[in-house]
């Protein structure tokens, strides 16, 4: 009878305990700050939603599907395109369902304090009975273990914390932005980035390479070497941690500084108590870095922003490739370190080089790793069949001669830790050249490998994945010829490989391999939201996850605000194809530069023109160069060319809104690529881009091997049930996507306007207009003309049009910083921390990189005036707005693999604006300081640190001038830039003599001389050259310097 009494209220117990949570001591009170809410407030799905303004109907229809997936704990497909407020709605109606949420439990919380009293009582009554002493000790174990399960987990149970992932910090910095400034803002959110962007141990951050940071990081934590990380720990707790309630990257850096504490692991520190984790996607898709973060995924929201190319990224992170010369390095890396240990060789030790391995353990390694080399030598691979192909399961045969399997793998992985972080200690403190990098290499690829264990796996395996061997390519490096003992090799050009050198190349091709590892891990709900993801079919069917939401939203902009045309022919009626047969033809080329000319003028503002891929690029600026065409454009506008190299790209970005915001200027063009920064992740709002010319459709290369076997990877497994496109309807469908994303740079908010002008006959193909986003195809209906001069005159039409009738940005005379100094307040004075110079040089980078470019066209700064929707016939002036321009990727060379997305939806129009309440505005407005003889530059210091004496006026001093003699100008060239960059200079002016091949030496040089103080030494290469490549060296140096 005990035990049944005890059975009935354990049981009430458990159904009612489910709900509590025990909120941590810093988390807000939920009632005082709904009471306390100043926006607008609606119901959406019975959800109480804040909302700066009454929503849209697309609005409303977007936060409806989120909380429909929220409440239902479901997975969801969601498109809208830019400009109908997509970051706002996402975060309001996310944040809103989980303070509802917090609210419910803590209601709960309330009943059951009063419940769990009386439980308690009735377990004292049942303790105290006579014969009923036997359940007691039964009963408080159970008790206790309930007590447990809710403990510190349960504090969170029940209240599910959102990730929030996007494609580059930039991105995430901007949708932090857009949370403080929602009346949301008290809730709490951190941002996870890496050591290269957060660690500000001077000895740690001044190396390259966020591998080797990460295992000299390790290492210096092992032997309590780093005060900064010793610090986070009572750091962590101090008002300026607790009352910062969302910190980004800048932040974490600024208050950590401060505190003398590391921002990296801050940064986990405050994971826990967060309402929303912001990462890049990769932190999230790939097992490593899962596992590196400590990040738990159960009963979590994960939200996918810019999805437009997860799938890629799914792939990408679930794939790998390791060269013979990688494992020539590994052999190369273990055998010096055995000399070491050997004392063949002699090093300094000290404490804090601990080895966690004997030289038995190398020697051991070192033959798996000779093993390895001579199976992978062994592999029969034919150059001119394109190389070998085999089953994704083939990869563990290989390691498997090399007795590295399953049963051994994590005994090697943790072998290989240890050795890469040793080699990190005795790098940084003595003259050994090694890095490990070898290693890193093999750990990285061992780890996708072993991803996961058992038959079922390998099974997943042999379906989803290829592996392909090829040749590895043959070329000089720098490389030790000599002794090969660490730290006095000789460094001289060699062959970088053998002859029978190859590439093992493990490529994953369902993108549902990733996202079954986030379902299996018990998230509560997966939602993909892009401004292009469309069409929705192929993408679901490829993530192979159950989608029980799905939207397409129509775009907000009107028929007066967008001019879609085909330029099918060229001004000189030459066809329009950049088809790869095509795009050789010198004709074919010239029309398309006559053509570009043609629209220049007639085009106010930026100008944005999109190639395929590099090549054409290059190609076509080298043909316009020589003819001429390219003088003629930079007359009627300057001409940028998107850079690869990241520092390249901020200051050439820089450069093209200072021309745009000119008001004595005609605007700018920018040549970009498609899949490239401009095309992914930039905001060309106003007169920053009125047009966009698609200049040809950028398919992945044809006969690359990937591509080859990703087309017959979906030929094999599409079946009428699983809806799969086919192999040629994905290699249509990477054209559109790349297409559609890069359209969607120029119409970026409701009132915002432009052109879009689609040069390449072939989008005249019925199937290739239907793969375009709903929004274009539906202006594309209108009426089309087969020859030039109709369009021209439609596009003047429009243009004048809409400049009487919609509104206009102002122009102003500020320009843009180039590379400021930070505020004062963001990096300590030596009074308040003494900090080192490269720990100083961190910060500047930091604040440099996230600079808010002010003008006038660019957006940030939320404003209800760019939602209302009816139209003045007065040409309102839109106020100066901040933009956020940093990208932290490498773009290399165009990724076939990088994928934008193509949208298809129904159309309909917003309702009016009913209910302004409340106005989010700029607190830093542009500013302008002027005096009579020279013109200053305000720096305008991001809005969400409040400094106030951090206002800093540079002057615009005289360009300085190089040495006429030329060994003085070397002189100065070796102390104006780094030792390494120096070297580089040597190499490519003694390249240039040898072959004459102007454009790598220009290429060079202009990734040597990259800052705008250093480009009178660019200009300086000239007296180099040969008389035959003077006038190109010219047009080169006034595009690049002006």
């Amino acid at each position: 009878a005990t035990l049944l009494l005890f059975t009935f209220f354990l049981s009430a117990y458990q159904q009612r305990v489910a709900a509590v949570v025990v909120f941590h001591e810093h988390s807000c009170p939920v009632e005082p700050l709904l009471q306390n809410a100043t926006m607008p407030e609606y119901l959406i799905n019975g959800i109480p939603v804040n909302f700066p303004f009454e929503p849209y109907q697309v609005q409303r229809d977007y936060m409806a599907r989120v909380i429909e997936c929220l409440q239902n704990s479901s997975n969801g497909v969601l498109e809208s395109p830019t400009g109908t407020g997509k970051t706002l709605s996402l975060l309001c109606s996310s944040l809103a369902w989980i303070l509802h949420k917090k609210a419910q439990v803590q209601a709960s919380q309330r009943t059951n304090v009063g419940e769990l009293s009386e439980f308690e009582f009735e377990k004292k009554k049942i303790g105290g009975g006579g014969g009923g002493s036997g359940a007691k000790p039964e009963m408080d174990k159970l008790l206790d273990e309930l007590n447990e399960n809710s403990g510190k987990e349960g504090g969170r149970w029940g209240v599910p914390k959102i990730i929030y992932a996007s494609r580059t910090h930039s991105q995430l910095t901007q949708a932090m932005q857009e949370m403080k400034n929602t009346s949301y803002g008290f809730m709490r959110a951190v941002i996870l980035g890496s050591r290269d962007q957060l660690c500000i141990h001077p000895e740690v951050a001044k190396e390259e390479g966020n591998a080797v940071k990460t295992n000299l990081c390790k290492a210096k934590i092992q032997a309590r070497a780093c005060s900064f990380y010793s610090r986070v720990e009572a750091s962590k707790e101090r008002p300026e941690i607790t009352g910062s309630t969302i910190m980004d990257i800048e932040d974490l850096v600024r208050v950590s500084t401060k505190l003398k504490a590391c921002p990296f692991f801050m940064s986990k520190e405050l994971i826990e108590n967060a309402d929303v984790l912001f990462m890049p996607y990769n932190y999230l898709l790939d097992p490593k870095a899962r596992k590196a973060n400590n990040l738990e995924l159960a009963n979590t929201i994960i939200i996918l922003d810019e999805a437009h190319n997860v799938d890629k990224m799914c792939e990408e992170s679930a794939s790998m490739q390791i060269r013979s010369s990688d494992i020539a390095l590994c052999i190369d890396d273990v055998t010096s370190i055995m000399k070491v240990m050997d004392n063949t060789v002699a090093i300094p030790e000290d404490d804090d080089a601990k080895k966690d391995f004997t030289i038995d353990d190398l020697a051991l390694l070192k033959e798996m790793l000779l093993s390895l080399e001579k199976t992978v030598d062994e592999i029969p691979v034919m150059f001119s069949q394109g190389g070998s192909t085999q089953p994704g399961t083939y990869i563990f045969e290989i390691f498997e001669k090399a007795n590295i399997k399953e049963g051994n793998y994590h005994i090697i992985a943790q072998l290989l830790e240890n050795i890469i972080q040793y080699i990190a200690t005795i790098t940084e403190k003595n003259n050994f050249v090694r890095r490990g990098g070898g290693l890193q290499i093999l750990a990285e690829a061992l780890s996708i490998m072993f991803a996961g264990s058992g038959p079922q796996y390998r099974e997943s395996i042999d379906k989803c994945y290829k592996c392909h061997i090829d040749i590895e390519e043959q070329k000089k490096v720098r490389g030790n010829t000599k002794q090969a003992d660490g730290w006095t090799a000789t460094k001289q050009l060699v062959p970088s490989v053998k002859a029978n050198a190859k590439v093992i190349n493990f490529w994953c091709f369902n993108p549902g391999f990733g996202m079954r590892q986030l379902l299996g891990r018990n998230a509560r709900s997966i939602i993909l939201t892009s401004g292009t993801l469309a069409p929705l079919k192929p993408l679901i069917s490829e993530l192979d996850i159950p989608i029980a939401v799905k939207l397409e939203n129509p775009h907000i902009i009107d028929g007066s605000q967008v001019c879609v045309k085909i330029v099918g022919q060229g001004p000189d009626k030459e066809s329009l194809n950049s088809s790869y047969g095509n795009r050789d033809n010198p004709k074919y080329i010239s029309s398309l530069g006559r053509t570009i000319l043609s629209f220049c003028p007639i085009i106010p503002g930026g100008l944005l023109v999109f190639f395929p891929s590099y090549p054409l690029l290059n190609k076509c600026q080298e043909a316009w160069q020589e003819t001429g065409i390219w003088a003629q454009i930079s007359r009627t506008k300057p001409i940028f060319v998107e850079p690869r190299g990241k520092d390249q790209f901020l200051n050439t970005m820089t450069e093209y809104y200072a021309k745009i915001n000119d008001p004595d200027g005609k605007g700018a063009v920018f040549m970009a690529v498609c899949r490239g920064k401009v095309s992914e992740g930039l905001d060309f709002a106003d007169m920053n881009g009125r047009a966009c010319i698609i200049t040809g459709l950028p398919f992945p290369p044809l006969k690359d091997a990937r591509v080859i076997l990703k087309k017959r990877y979906l030929q094999e497994v599409r079946t009428r049930e699983n809806e799969i496109i086919s192999g040629d309807e994905w290699y249509s469908l990477e054209a559109a996507r790349a297409v559609n994303q890069a359209i969607g740079r120029v119409i970026r908010h409701k009132n915002d306007y432009g052109a879009i002008l689609l040069c390449d006959n072939r989008f005249n193909n019925p199937r290739q207009k239907a793969q375009l986003s709903s929004w274009i195809q539906k202006h594309l209906n209108t009426a089309q003309h087969p020859t030039f001069g109709p369009i021209v005159r439609e596009l003047s039409q429009f243009f004048r049009n809409a400049e009487k009738t919609l509104p206009q940005a102002k122009l102003t005379r500020s320009l843009a910083p180039l590379g400021p100094e930070p505020p004062t307040a963001l990096v300590p004075d030596s009074t308040s921390l003494l900090v080192s110079g490269e720990t100083k040089k961190k910060l500047d980078d930091i604040k440099n990189n996230f600079i808010k470019i002010e003008n006038s066209n660019a957006v940030t700064a939320f404003k209800l005036s760019d939602y209302q929707h009816a139209h003045r016939s007065d040409a309102t002036s839109a106020s100066g707005k901040d933009f956020l321009s940093r990208l932290n990727t490498q773009v290399r060379t165009i990724d076939f693999n990088d994928m934008s997305s193509s949208s298809a939806g129904p159309s309909s129009q917003a309702g009016l604006v009913a209910i302004h309440k409340r106005e989010r505005s700029n607190e830093f407005p542009s500013t302008m300081v002027t005096q009579q003889k020279k013109r200053k530059v305000v720096l305008i210091p991001q809005e969400t640190i409040s400094l106030d004496d951090s206002l800093e006026v540079l002057e615009i001093k005289p360009e300085r001038q190089a040495p006429e003699d030329r060994v003085e100008l070397l002189k100065v060239i070796k102390s104006s830039i780094v030792p390494a960059q120096y070297k580089r200079f040597l190499v490519v002016l003694t390249g240039y003599r040898n072959d004459r091949d102007f454009g790598t030496m220009m290429g060079g040089m202009v990734e040597i001389f990259n800052r705008p103080e250093l480009y009178y030494l660019l200009k300086a290469m000239r007296r180099f050259l040969s008389n035959e490549h003077g006038i190109q060296f010219d047009e080169r140096i006034r595009t690049i310097c002006g």
